[in-house]
């Protein structure tokens, strides 16, 4: 089965829910799936605790391969200590091994 990269690059909103909501799916079906949030969507990790999201459920379903971008953090004066979910911490190395060990890469 190919493995699949979903690259999340935007802020919460109805679209990036719609992206949760396949990747969930890719879970279910046992598709070998990784997560990695980069530019502004470091911001979808943030203040989960407060607000109704399935990102947080993603681990449920499998998809336990969660990364997001140092770079990206930093830029936004964000720290590890703001997200509310167990990610890896990516640099722009990994970035790169992540994009290229993946068999599809999808955009939100």
């Amino acid at each position: 089965m190919k493995s699949v990269l979903y690259l999340i690059r935007r802020r919460p909103n109805k679209l990036a829910d719609e992206t949760t909501d396949l990747i969930l799916v890719s879970g279910v079906f046992e598709q070998p799936t990784s997560v990695l949030f980069t530019d502004d969507g470091v911001f979808q990790l943030v203040g989960l605790e407060g607000r109704q999201s399935s990102i947080k459920a993603l681990p449920t379903y499998g998809v336990s391969e969660l990364h997001v971008a140092v770079d990206s953090l930093e830029r936004r004066d964000l720290s590890l200590d703001a997200i509310d979910i167990d990610v890896r911490l990516a640099s722009a190395e990994v970035v790169r091994e992540l994009i290229a060990g993946h068999d599809i890469v999808l955009n939100d």
